[in-house]
């Protein structure tokens, strides 16, 4: 029992010292609560200056993609101008060639001799009516185109010389504008792939820009929430101190009811207890012995009845 006494007074003497421990901390935790306040004040200028700088830098980038995004508008519109116009040169060029081809190919048989030829027929036409050729050697090329080739006369193969020199010269006109056109737009197209480019890696930085913006304002609100955090730690300092004295007293005081009662109390208790008493041996002589009488002399009978009974 002294023992158990013993082991828990020194458990509550090593808890009233951790709880002294804490008392003499209250000023030092006091000047800590304070210090980490102010160092929650000061941060949060350099907090809002990051923000205003990445919004800066936000407005920058916004500015920029506007303008990167007019410059691949006005490129892309003048390449998308040069390529109809580069366009319609290509096909008037291959249309007139299939005209030539065509052509060439009904110079050896006659256009009612296939589909093919008919196709032909009506394809000469077409272009003959769309590139305004003269009308009279038209027709009469036409029915050309229709007669057997060993049927054709020299007159007709003049005719047919001269529709092809006139299907040749408007030809000649659209490859040497095609010509003209390849460079240029070859450079308008290099400008609309470059201006595009630019305005994707514009929109890119914009959103980087964004999300940097979002990052400092998050780290700002944080800033202010630890403001709010630290003051209201300052604020319960007196509260806590209470408590922690409040905790060592009553601490203290069981140590002592503890000491001045059970402990004590044993202590008392061991100091009463009587000691054993010692028991002396004590020897006893014994009377001699008398010399014993002869017994009586039994009858058979009686002695047969005693060991019955």
């Amino acid at each position: 029992v002294g023992d158990l006494l013993q082991t828990i007074s020194v458990a509550m003497q090593q808890a009233v010292e951790e709880a002294q421990g804490q008392v003499d901390g209250v000023d030092a935790d006091r000047s800590a609560r304070h210090a980490a306040l102010a160092a929650a004040q000061d941060a949060l200028p350099t907090l809002q200056a990051a923000v205003a700088a990445q919004q800066d830098v936000e407005a920058a980038a916004k500015a920029t993609l506007h303008e990167a995004n007019e410059k691949a508008a006005v490129a892309t519109e003048a390449e998308s101008r040069g390529k109809f116009s580069y366009d319609q040169a290509a096909a008037q060029v291959a249309e007139l060639r299939a005209a030539l081809e065509a052509l060439a190919a009904l110079k050896g048989a006659s256009a009612d001799s296939s589909k093919e030829g008919k196709h032909q027929h009506k394809q000469l036409a077409h272009v003959s009516h769309k590139y305004a050729l003269d009308t009279t050697l038209v027709e009469a090329v036409l029915k050309v185109l229709r007669k057997e080739p060993d049927t054709r006369q020299s007159f007709d193969v003049v005719s047919l010389g001269i529709f092809e020199e006139s299907l040749s010269k408007p030809l000649k006109d659209f490859e040497e504008r095609l010509q003209l056109h390849e460079a240029p737009q070859a450079e308008k197209a290099a400008a609309a792939r470059a201006a595009t480019e630019a305005a994707e890696a514009a929109e890119g930085a914009c959103g980087e820009s964004e999300a940097a913006v979002k990052a400092a304002k998050e780290a700002e609100r944080a800033g202010a929430q630890a403001i709010k955090a630290a003051q209201k730690h300052v604020g319960k300092w007196l509260h806590d101190t209470k408590v922690v004295m409040d905790g060592f007293d009553a601490k203290k005081q069981a140590l002592e009811s503890f000491r001045e009662g059970p402990c004590k109390l044993f202590d008392e208790l061991k100091d009463l207890q009587p000691e054993p008493e010692t028991v002396e041996e004590v020897e006893t002589e014994m009377p001699p012995a008398a010399d014993a009488a002869p017994a009586p002399a039994v009858a058979e009978g009686d002695a047969l009845a005693f060991a019955i009974a």
